[in-house]
């Protein structure tokens, strides 16, 4: 017998091996017997912490040394805020930071701001929660062992799980030495009435994760409405799609809305026209007098007339030569947004004059001096009003023609009043576009229309005006700084085509991405790096501590790979049609958090046992959730190593700025400097360091939300993540109250419209997060626990669809009662920063010219050069005499 013993325990310990491998430890993350967990987590808060803490020392330091760049917001005077005026001292503005009230925040650091500084407020929350659990789950998880306990392993071909249809009566929790697994819930043996408390905590974080978002929704709901009803451009504009063609005018649009509301409530509209032609000239103009004004600055600075070198070889006076183009382009320029003025009068003349004197009376608010029969009688239906537009609309060929002619002459007329040579360049190129005709004027099928009254404008953003699905539609507009005017207008089929491909592109590359890293979470076996590069086993005999120090390999590359996400993904998301950057930003956080969800959490969990199940896994798709299960509570170590790394260097760079003080330095080398706006405006898209920098809030959610879900998860099965997140959402709480109060601008603040597409990432999460926990449960053959988790899962459901009833809808519209207010409180209010504000930016100026150079010096340097060229001219004649 103990021949036999012998010669069976290679066997034994084979089987012994496996199981722990499928049951305890991953594939992707085996820990190697020199290295433990714990030393691997106390080796990565060293390393990292360590680094943070220098970060943080120099921070201090060069704080104090370079206000400019490190408190951006208490030096450039229209950038100081109450809360920013007053720097404090080296570490007296850490607990100061945290005296200012949401309100005060929101007031001076905009919507955006205090929205992420509340979901890292909430993220604190539930790792306080998940602490109070780890306060009966650490006992429970800890003497949850029972090694006399038989565990019945099941016999499935298709598994890796081991197939001996066997009981032994040997748990493997007796194998489990280190400290951070013998607290997580890999140490209760399988049937333990332990594992009651892992759901009785996964009731109390999930359900007050539910709280807390319920109350995220009173309060968001309150500055919501607040940020809505602030004099800002997008609060008083709609943006219309998919406008029908009898609309499809400045004028008749305007009408339109004027004839549904009140004549005084409806501002202005604006239909987007196709000028790309004008804007490749807008473009090459900007190039033009960027040239221009820095030759002129070589002249005032330096003393001397600059020259340049031409494709030709020949050398030029750059002054003359760049003022010659510029006035060519202005005249360019002026001729072709001149012609599509001449255009939108046009199109205006088809607006029948009754039809302004009906829209005077038709109105959907009372007035008090009118009755509801005389209402009755004066208003005209919609139907009737569609028919008369497109009556007088059809003009004839000849009326416009005639129309035309007169419009022309009338600007030729007005173009004698300048220059001889202008007005003969101007009317050739005029004659010229009308003979060959002109790609830009074409009318675009979409607009902006603006209001005067918040209560008119949130009517009309709610209101169905065509029975068509899509036409006619509206909704809130962007800034006017954020429209990506390359969308505007496009067809509803290439919109949804465009969406399409970027969903598809999106799934491809996910599905690509999860090749680098799986590779790279492997890295963290030393054992699998031994395989990698030879001789690496001796050198961890001789050096034993080399081990802990690969181990740090996998999840800084994890970072670095992570950092490139947002780079790929932004270009999927323009290209599905967004109108303005706020959309467009709700997307990339999606997709932004869907990803590292994906890749991080689940790759990271799976990737070791993932390509060598792939077969099993079509064959049955249960098995992924087997896998998922089994291999998560290992995971632990790899998770607090991520979050470690990602925490304490992602603070310790955003304190310091190096990336934006090394792009700066950059531009202070390669730009222009002679003067102080040339030192302050940005080159080639690289910013000086004097101008502010905005927050890039998809990626820093994204983060967040990984955070959550990490949480969500191990709070329940390794208590001790809830203590690591308490610290990272703490520390970048710190961090970034002090960046957004003192460095970063507002300019970019979009009235926390992230907020609804966070919410329901987290509501997924937390989702996901209970179907897994029923999956680890059901696995350590506790029944009964993993069925009263499934009620959990239902509540979860029903709190999601309970919200997408109204609560989001009332955060995105503001009552009624709150606009009548504002209305009346605002009644004398000055509306001129309303006035042109969507208009297309490359027809509001017909002429320009640099502030170092006015209209009479390009006239006398234009004469200058023309006299070159004529002196040029007359020496080659004379030379050919």
């Amino acid at each position: 017998m103990e021949d036999l013993h012998d010669e069976s325990s290679p066997l034994l310990l084979v089987l012994q091996k496996e199981l722990r491998r499928n049951l305890v430890d991953s594939e992707i993350d085996a820990i190697p017997d020199s290295v433990s967990p714990s030393e691997v987590i106390v080796s990565t808060f060293k390393i990292y912490g360590s680094i943070f803490l220098v970060c943080f020392a120099m921070f201090l330091v060069l704080r104090a040394k370079f206000p400019l760049v490190y408190t951006y917001n208490s030096r450039v005077l229209k950038h100081i805020t109450p809360l920013s005026r007053n720097r404090h001292g080296s570490l007296q503005w850490i607990p100061r930071v945290f005296t200012y009230t949401d309100d005060e925040i929101f007031q001076h650091c905009g919507m955006a701001a205090i929205v992420y500084l509340r979901f890292l407020r909430l993220g604190f929350k539930l790792s306080l929660v998940g602490i109070f659990n780890s306060f009966f789950l650490i006992p429970s998880n800890l003497y949850g062992c029972n090694p006399a306990t038989p565990v019945v392993v099941t016999d499935d071909a298709t598994t890796n799980i081991i197939n001996t249809n066997t009981t032994t009566t040997k748990d493997i929790c007796a194998s489990l030495t280190d400290r951070v697994e013998k607290i997580a819930l890999s140490h209760v043996s399988p049937g333990e009435e332990n594992i009651w408390a892992t759901t009785v905590a996964a009731y109390i974080i999930f359900g007050s994760a539910m709280y807390f978002i319920f109350q995220e929704f009173e309060w968001f709901t309150e500055y919501r409405h607040k940020f809505c009803t602030q004099p800002r451009p997008d609060n008083y504009t709609v943006y219309v799609s998919h406008i029908p063609e009898e609309y499809r005018s400045d004028g008749k649009l305007l009408h339109y809305f004027r004839s549904i509301f009140t004549k005084d409530a409806v501002l202005e509209a604006s239909v987007a026209m196709d000028i790309s032609n004008l804007e490749k000239k807008v473009q090459e103009r900007a190039k033009v007098m960027e040239k221009l004004e820095h030759a002129v600055n070589i002249r005032n600075v330096k003393g001397f007339e600059p020259k340049h070198g031409n494709p030709l070889g020949e050398t030029l006076e750059s002054i003359p030569t760049f003022a010659a183009e510029l006035n060519t382009l202005n005249d360019e320029i002026k001729v072709q947004i001149e012609e599509i003025e001449n255009k939108k009068m046009i199109q205006d003349q088809d607006v029948p004059s009754d039809l302004v004197e009906q829209s005077e009376q038709v109105s959907l608010v009372d007035d008090e001096n009118t009755t509801a029969n005389d209402n009755q009688s004066q208003e005209p239906s919609v139907s009737s009003i569609e028919e008369e537009v497109k009556h007088h609309g059809k003009l004839s060929t000849l009326t416009k023609n005639i129309t035309s002619f007169r419009n022309l002459t009338l600007d030729t007329m007005k173009g004698a009043a300048g220059t001889v040579g202008g007005t003969i360049l101007n009317s050739a190129n005029m004659a010229l576009n009308l003979i060959t005709g002109s790609q830009d004027g074409t009318v675009r099928d979409a607009g902006f229309v603006t209001f005067s009254s918040l209560l008119v404008k949130n009517q009309c953003v709610q209101t169905i005006h065509h029975s068509t699905p899509f036409t006619f539609y509206t909704m809130n507009a962007p800034r006017p700084r954020d429209v990506v005017w390359g969308n505007v207008g496009k067809s509803h089929k290439e919109q949804q085509l465009s969406y399409l491909l970027a969903q598809g592109a999106t799934i491809a590359t996910c599905l690509f991405w999860t090749i680098p890293v799986s590779f790279l979470s492997s890295l963290s076996e030393v054992e699998k790096l031994q395989e990698l590069i030879p001789g690496l086993e001796k050198a961890l005999v001789k050096n034993p501590w080399l081990a802990s120090l690969l181990a740090q390999l996998s999840p800084l590359m994890l970072v670095l790979l992570t950092s490139l996400l947002p780079v790929i993904l932004t270009v999927y998301c323009k290209k599905e049609g967004h109108i303005g950057s706020d959309t467009l930003h709700a997307s990339l956080l999606t997709k932004l958090a869907m990803f590292m969800i994906v890749q991080i959490f689940f790759v990271q969990a799976l990737s070791g046992s993932l390509f060598s199940s792939l077969a099993e896994i079509a064959e049955k798709p249960t098995l992924a959730v087997t896998l998922l299960a089994t291999s998560l509570p290992a995971q632990v170590k790899a998770f607090i190593q991520y979050v470690q790394v990602q925490n304490f260097l992602g603070c310790g760079l955003e304190l310091l700025r190096i990336p934006r003080v090394v792009m700066a330095l950059i531009r202070e080398r390669i730009g222009p400097n002679l003067t102080e706006k040339e030192r302050s405006t940005p080159y080639m898209g690289i910013l000086p360091i004097t101008e502010p920098a905005e927050m890039e809030y998809p990626m820093l959610f994204a983060e967040m939300i990984l955070y959550f879900m990490i949480n969500l998860v191990y709070s329940c099965i390794a208590p001790i993540m809830s203590y690591i997140l308490l610290v990272c959402f703490g520390l970048l709480s710190v961090v970034f109250r002090h960046q957004l109060i003192y460095t970063y601008s507002t300019e970019n603040d979009d009235g926390g419209k992230l907020w609804s597409s966070a919410i329901m990432l987290l509501i997924t999460c937390m989702i996901v997060s209970e179907l897994t926990l029923i999956g680890i449960v059901f696995l350590k053959l506790a029944f009964i626990p993993g069925v009263l988790l499934v009620p959990l899962i239902v509540c979860t459901f029903l709190f999601a669809s309970y919200l997408k009833q109204q609560h989001f809808k009332v955060t995105e519209f503001v009552p009624s009662t709150v606009c009548a207010v504002m209305d009346r409180k605002n009644r004398n209010m000055d509306l001129d920063f309303l006035k042109g504000e969507y208009k297309q930016s490359a027809l509001t100026e017909k002429i320009a010219y640099p502030d170092n150079f006015t209209k009479e010096d390009s006239v006398v340097y234009a004469k200058k050069a023309s006299d070159v060229d004529e002196d040029i001219e007359h020496a080659v004649v004379v030379d050919e005499n």
